[in-house]
């Protein structure tokens, strides 16, 4: 503590550049100011920041009947009209109209100014246009509110400006309330060489204003805005001008032409400038075909406006020699330069060398000032020549707008092209006349060249000011011996630090001091000042030393590198008193606090900061010696370590068998449930229904398929019917029977004769499997019960000695001494004898039995017995032969894959030791199907049974995809799946995808609603309790979800009925085997348990999906993340626990309320509460403090939760059969900031953002350009291509600039202010996608490309389809932040190659780790070959084993 006190009362507090900001804007609120800030300090934002102001008061005027008032911007050049106009159109949620001098004539007219007036309330135009209307009096000033002049310093002598405020303004009475309030704006209130004090004294005479500067530098020092340090490029002095070969050639043709005169006198200059190579370029670039026809022309003017009138003739050579001068042109061989003094002169040589020696082409960027166009033209050209060995600059070229004199200039479009150019890097050193320098916007840059000097000292301030990167150069090109050229320099030097001396002299009521002026003075004067003392430590908390304290915390907060954080403080004046908002960055857990008001703004500061400090310590965000508990340590990571965490398992009992099975004893009355097949003709065997008689009701299931040979399939119902059977002990003995035949003759196992201990029984049906059960009157009259009689009363096996031929005919033939072996007959054959050869590729008997060396005939293959016993046995060649089917043996018909081997089936078989079966042929196609139809059962038996004990009544197909892990690795999405468990159906992963997005929404909801006073910070560290991994994990281990899981795919040893006594086959000796799958346990990961919950969330939600309820999927989440801040178990519990705060339902004033109908106009919703509204376009950086609405964080928390629900709906009912690594990653377009900011600028939202974010509104407006074009463009394409232009490709906006963060935030805010304000109604939500954003994603498959852009994913591509590389992994924690509160752990994830870390990065989620980590690995691989890919990390990959893998299968990209 007695560092931060010494350091307090030493230094003075560093103070956010914002804060002079505000200070100048609101001193601007009260009366006429000049801000006089360097270039790039924030002029705009302060002219956006009163523009508001005004408007907001026009509004309030208008609503009480006063007359409308309209706002003008005034710029000096017309190219500024469209920048400006730009900005503001995007910024300002009001109409703006934008007007100038090629607006044509009809800008002249009363009604067209009359009109302007109605419809808008912002106008941007050149001061002559403003000028002219009110001369005609189209205009009055009493109907203007605000005038603001842009480069406010030209306003003099008779200028317009100058002559607005003369001849307009000035008549007006000074007390009059309709004179408007006047805003200047310019880096320096003097334009030339002249007294610095008379001058601004004019300046502020003339504009009615006060200058409002700052006067201390180091407040811009403080803040981004660097100053650039200053150096001179020295060249020699130029030889004396001459005219080149082709001058002298041309001048014969057309140097009598005036049309030609300022190109002849700067083509020889130019020999002197540039040298003799620019000098004969000039001409190719000037009097190309097109500028040809305008020399034309222009002389054709010159010749019929002259004084003396000569002949047509006259004027036809004039134009017959421009065209032989372009021929000349065109015909001109022009060589390739070099750099030798031949072709260029010394000062571009100069030029050349301080770019070699100084510029990082692949870092800086550079702007070169020149005076005039051409010479622009001519060093962009230049540098693009091969010969001159700059390969890696990039150049481009800046001009103003062309003029009706020709003078060669750019469009707008052009402008703005370049400057998006420039910032994006394909351009990287730009050539730009004066129009560079004055309101023009640049993007900063590094390097500054004047190659012509500076002429004025405002130029020489506003093109240094360009140069706002850290480590800035600012070059002066200076003639060597060239005093006068120095001289100008050190003038302009002079004549700035005298500008200077001016500020520090002015009152202090003209100075912008910042909020720490002479604090120590003003608190002295408090009388009562606040203290807090820690008790534990005695720590002690002050006004002062809160500043202090603040800015450590602050600075301790995660943050990009190479950025600084510090607190913002916004002051307002409250009568006498004032009052102070503290803002904090976005990482803050807390936003901003308004502290005690105040009698100074210096104290009203230091009590923000000292609230702020307060409840940072009772949150615990600072400790007990008031410093910050957000330092982190992150432990070393160790491969071992990280991989053993990352794959955490362990061993959980494991359900085989329903709880509904342990019901047993002898009962008198049964349910009966029908198995049926949908399409029995799939079995190729005529069959018939059968039914599964059970001790209780079974519930419905959902069909399931089989799948047979020859690709046929057929769905199988299990259809309960209602009601009950009575059963006598004679029908038990009946049935019992019949199942005991059926496990003994078809699967070979013989039990023991025990009814009480039959979980179940089988029974055969009368009718077909297109039968209406349904329909039946009473059960009992559907079961066959001759049949069973007759199995009871018939011998084991049928006799088949002295039978006719018909008798063998559809019989199934058993194999006593081996149970593989069954078969159906099809016929007799009296052609055919026992001895006769048998078909070779029949299966025969297991393990051949001892067949070595014994004939390949019939009988034989009849027999399986040992061949001891066999050869005891005579062969009797009066048995009848009997052609057969042999049945493969193949349990697992649930299986699509599983084909049975290619095995000859057509046999022939005798009967000695075979054995005929009673069971009749339909029954026993039937029957061979209940293996799969029994696993199938229990398996959903078990699932539901656990549905119910949960009281989620959720559909039974659904219940089992959520309760399905299909492989050892189900829960990595796109990884290669291990130890796949075939023929067991959908697995869980789409349903966890859905599931958990709506655990996101569902919980974000329920925080939003019950704590309105939390924080977005709060909020994202309170929802990661709730949905985090390990709380479901350990709430599913205590339902014991985990023994429900289904892990193991059919097992044709476990499906049979347990607890009964097998007399015959085989035991099921896997119970003790390797993979447990009998022995009732199974292996799972922790998030496998976590995300079987989130599945069965998914479940609940497509459950009462068709019914439009939430209900079911709010239950289960309660359910799963037990926690008391999420009870709700209908939808209408959130809003109910909405308690609507007092600043959403108080008054609206005439803005808020402006704003709500004009989104009611563009989006059709009406608000209720138009106060919501506005606060989901409150910037953190506007603050509380004028609207008493808080920002519109809290609403983009819950927008993004249900614009990510909406989303994933869309995409998982669009695209049914997508894996959740597809949807995962189109979702994220969906989704991403760069979609969002695109649909933000469609709708027009950014508009009504208030922010007072420096540099934000020119963001804005230039990404506002970029896809206003983008759009443009493909509609373009569109029509080209015949498609009509409402057919443009709909990504057009994946390949613009990304958008400021703030647009997508307020789509975001937008959503979640929409939600609220219908009373949570989420078919608002719902209404809002299909409207403004379905449209865009018709096609996913547009997107493709942009999905697999993800870092992790491209990351994925470049090690596996770029480097070759097969072996490596990103491995994720989560991982504890020591001296962090509760839950404020990290999840670090590392990036494996060849078993090393090579990188690693923390997040505060597994996505954003990964996302991290993947780009930071990238920046090592970038530029690195794959053979220096190989040895760097030792991979001795094969191109065949990274080519077999999945490119996606060791990551992903959520």
């Amino acid at each position: 503590m007695h560092v931060l006190v010494r350091e307090a009362e030493s230094d003075k507090i560093i103070s956010s550049p914002r804060e002079y900001q505000i200070e100048i804007f609101e001193r601007a609120k009260q009366k006429n100011i000049i801000a006089v800030l360097d270039t790039g300090t924030g002029k705009t934002l302060i002219a956006a920041l009163l523009l508001r102001h005004i408007l907001d008061q026009e509004l309030e005027d208008r609503s009480t009947g006063k007359t409308p008032r309209v706002a003008f911007f005034l710029v000096d050049k017309v190219a500024l009209v469209h920048q400006q106009y730009e900005v503001l159109k995007a910024n300002l949620d009001h109409a703006v109209q934008r007007i100038h001098g090629n607006s044509g004539g009809f800008a002249l007219t009363r009604d067209f100014w009359q009109k302007r007036a109605e419809e808008s309330m912002v106008i941007v135009c050149t001061a002559e246009i403003l000028l002219s209307c009110l001369h005609h009096s189209f205009v009055k000033m009493e109907n203007i509110n605000l005038l603001i002049f842009d480069e406010a310093h030209h306003t003099k002598k008779n200028h317009p400006y100058a002559r607005i405020i003369k001849d307009f303004y000035a008549s007006l009475e000074e007390g009059d309330q309709r004179r408007p309030r006047i805003l200047g704006m310019t880096a320096s209130p003097v334009d030339a060489k002249t007294d610095v004090t008379s001058a601004a004294a004019k300046l502020e005479g003339l504009l009615h204003s006060e200058i409002a500067t700052v006067a201390d530098l180091s407040v811009y020092a403080r803040s981004s805005i660097n100053r650039p340090t200053e150096d001179i490029l020295n060249y020699a002095k130029p030889s004396e001008p001459f005219e080149t070969p082709l001058w002298k050639k041309l001048h014969k043709l057309v140097g009598h032409n005036d049309a030609f005169r300022r190109l002849f006198s700067y083509s020889r200059n130019c020999t002197t400038e540039l040298g003799r190579w620019c000098a004969d370029r000039v001409w190719k670039i000037c009097l190309t075909e097109q500028e040809a026809q305008k020399l034309e022309a222009k002389t054709e003017k010159n010749f019929t406006s002259g004084k003396v009138q000569l002949p047509i003739a006259a004027l036809d050579a004039e134009r017959t020699a421009v065209r032989e001068a372009y021929q000349v042109v065109a015909e001109h061989s022009m060589p390739t330069p070099d750099r030798s003094p031949f072709h260029l002169s010394q000062k571009v040589e100069t030029l050349i060398g301080a770019l070699e020696r100084h510029m990082d082409p692949a870092e800086d960027k550079c702007i070169v000032f020149t005076e005039q166009r051409l010479t622009a033209m001519l060093l962009t050209d230049l540098l693009k020549q091969l010969t001159i060995k700059l390969p890696d600059i990039k150049p481009g070229m800046l001009l103003g707008a062309s003029t009706d004199s020709g003078d060669m200039g750019m469009t707008l479009k052009d402008q703005f092209v370049t400057m998006y150019q420039f910032r994006t890097g394909d351009i990287n050193c730009l050539f730009s006349t004066s129009v560079g320098e004055e309101g023009i916007d640049i993007p900063d840059c590094n390097i500054i060249i004047r190659f012509d000097l500076c002429k004025t000292m405002i130029q020489y301030v506003q093109s240094r000011g360009r140069a706002r990167r850290k480590d800035s150069k600012f070059f002066h090109m200076v003639e060597f011996t060239n005093q006068g050229q120095v001289q100008t320099i050190f003038e302009n030097e002079d004549s700035e630090a005298r500008l200077r001396n001016f500020y520090s002299t002015l009152s202090e009521d003209r100075v912008i001091t910042g909020n720490d002026y002479k604090i120590d003075y003003f608190l002295s004067r408090e009388k009562s000042l606040r203290t807090y003392i820690v008790p534990s430590t005695r720590a002690k908390l002050t006004y002062k030393i809160s500043l202090t304290i603040l800015a450590n915390f602050v600075s301790t907060l995660p943050r990009p590198l190479d950025t600084i954080y510090t607190p913002d403080y916004i002051i307002r004046s409250v009568g006498r008193e004032f009052e102070c908002e503290v803002l904090l960055p976005d990482t803050s857990p807390i936003k901003s606090i308004v502290g005690c008001r105040a009698s100074s703004k210096q104290v009203a500061k230091c009590a923000a900061a000292f609230d702020m400090c307060l409840q940072l310590k009772k949150k615990k965000y600072l400790d007990d010696y008031l410093q910050s508990t957000f330092t982190k340590k992150l432990p070393s990571m160790r491969n071992a370590h990280l991989a053993i965490s990352s794959k955490k398992r362990a061993e959980y009992p494991m359900r085989t068998k329903p709880e509904m099975w342990s019901n047993r004893g002898m009962p008198e009355k049964l349910f009966i449930t029908v198995l049926k097949m949908t399409s029995p003709e799939a079995l190729g065997k005529p069959s018939r229904p059968l039914a599964i008689l059970t001790r209780c009701p079974l519930p419905q299931i959902a069909k399931f398929p089989l799948f047979f040979d020859q690709q046929r399939t057929s769905d199988i119902e299990c259809m309960p019917l209602p009601g009950v059977l009575e059963v006598a002990p004679e029908d038990i003995e009946q049935m019992n029977h019949f199942t005991l035949k059926i496990f003994d003759e078809i699967f070979s196992k013989e039990y023991a004769s025990a009814p009480e201990k039959m979980p179940y029984f089988l029974v055969p049906l009368k009718y077909s499997h297109d039968y209406d059960f349904t329909g039946i009157d009473g059960i009992r009259a559907i079961i066959d019960w001759e049949c069973l009689a007759m199995l009871q009363a018939t011998p084991k096996y049928l006799d088949s000695e002295n039978q006719p031929d018909e008798f063998f005919e559809n019989r199934f033939v058993i194999d006593p001494y081996d149970g593989s072996r069954k078969f159906y007959t099809i016929r007799r054959r009296p052609d055919l004898k026992p001895t006769d050869p048998a078909p070779s590729k029949v299966p025969r008997k297991q393990g051949a039995r001892g067949m070595k060396g014994i004939p390949v005939d019939i009988w034989n293959f009849s027999i399986s017995l040992w061949s001891r016993t066999r050869s005891k046995l005579v062969v009797r060649s009066d048995l009848p032969v009997v052609e057969a089917e042999y049945i493969p043996l193949r349990r697992n018909l649930l299986d699509e894959l599983d084909q049975p081997e290619d095995v000859e089936r057509r046999c022939f078989l005798i009967f000695e030791t075979l054995k005929i079966s009673p069971l009749p042929i339909d029954i026993i196609a039937m029957a061979y199907n209940l293996p799969a139809i029994i696993y199938r059962l229990e398996t959903s038996l078990i699932v539901l049974e656990l549905c119910q004990s949960l009281s989620l009544n959720i559909r039974p197909d659904l219940a089992l995809e959520a309760m399905t892990k299909d492989s050892d690795n189900t829960e990595e999405h796109s990884e290669e799946q291990v130890n796949i468990q075939r023929g067991m159906g959908k697995n869980y992963e789409r349903l966890e995808f859905l599931g958990d997005s709506f655990l996101k929404m569902s919980t974000t909801i329920a925080l939003f609603s019950q704590i309105p006073d939390s924080n977005e910070f709060q909020y994202h560290v309170d929802r990661m309790l709730l949905i985090c991994n390990k709380n479901l994990f350990n709430n599913a281990l205590d339902l014991k979800l985990e023994e429900s899981v289904r892990s193991k795919g059919f097992n044709r040893r476990i499906w049979y009925p347990d607890g009964l006594e097998l007399l015959r086959g085989k035991q099921n000796n896997s119970i003790m085997g390797r993979k447990g799958s009998g022995r009732g346990f199974h292996t799972l990961a922790d998030k496998s348990i976590a995300d079987v919950c989130e599945a069965l969330i998914g479940a609940c939600y497509l459950t009462s999906y068709e019914q439009d309820s939430f209900d079911l999927a709010i239950q289960a989440v309660t359910k799963f993340v037990n926690h008391p801040n999420h009870r709700m178990m209908v939808y209408e519990d959130y809003y109910k626990a909405y308690q609507v705060p007092e600043w959403q339902s108080a008054e609206a004033t005439a803005v808020q309320r402006e704003v709500a109908r004009q989104i009611k106009e563009v989006l059709g919703y009406e608000f209720k509460y138009p106060r919501l509204l506005r606060s989901a376009f409150m910037h953190p950086s506007y603050g509380t403090i004028y609207e008493r609405i808080p920002s519109y964080q809290r609403l983009e928390f819950l927008g993004d939760a249900l614009l990510d629900i909406v989303c994933v709906d869309f995409l998982f009912h669009r695209y049914t059969g997508a894996d959740p690594q597809w949807l995962t990653e189109h979702k994220m377009a969906m989704v991403s900031n760069q979609y969002l900011g695109c649909l933000c600028v469609s709708l027009g939202l950014q508009k009504h953002m208030l922010s007072m974010t420096g540099g934000l509104q020119r963001e804005i407006a230039e990404y506002v350009a970029a896809i206003v074009e983008a759009r443009k463009k493909a509609e373009e394409e569109a029509e080209s291509a015949n498609l009509g232009r409402a057919s443009y490709a709909r990504n057009f906006w994946v390949e613009v600039q990304r958008p400021p963060k703030a647009l997508p935030d307020i789509v975001e805010a937008y959503v979640g202010a929409l939600f609220v304000d219908s009373g949570f109604d989420y078919g608002q939500v719902r209404r809002f996608f299909d409207t403004h954003m379905r449209p865009y994603f018709e096609d996913m498959h547009i997107y493709d490309t942009f999905a697999n852009r993800h870092p992790v994913t491209f990351l994925a591509n470049m090690l596996q389809l770029h480097f070759r590389c097969a072996n490596w992994r990103l491995m994720i924690r989560e991982i504890e932040v020591e001296g962090a509160p509760v839950g404020h752990n990290q999840v670090l994830c590392g990036v494996i190659i060849h078993g090393q870390v090579r990188e690693h990065a923390t997040a505060a989620s597994g996505r954003y780790a990964k996302i991290a980590a993947a780009k930071k690995i990238m920046n090592i691989l970038q530029g690195m070959d794959v053979d220096g890919y190989k040895r760097a990390f030792g991979c001795g990959c094969s191109p065949e084993e990274a080519q077999s893998a999945d490119p996606l299968a060791h990551t992903t990209a959520v």
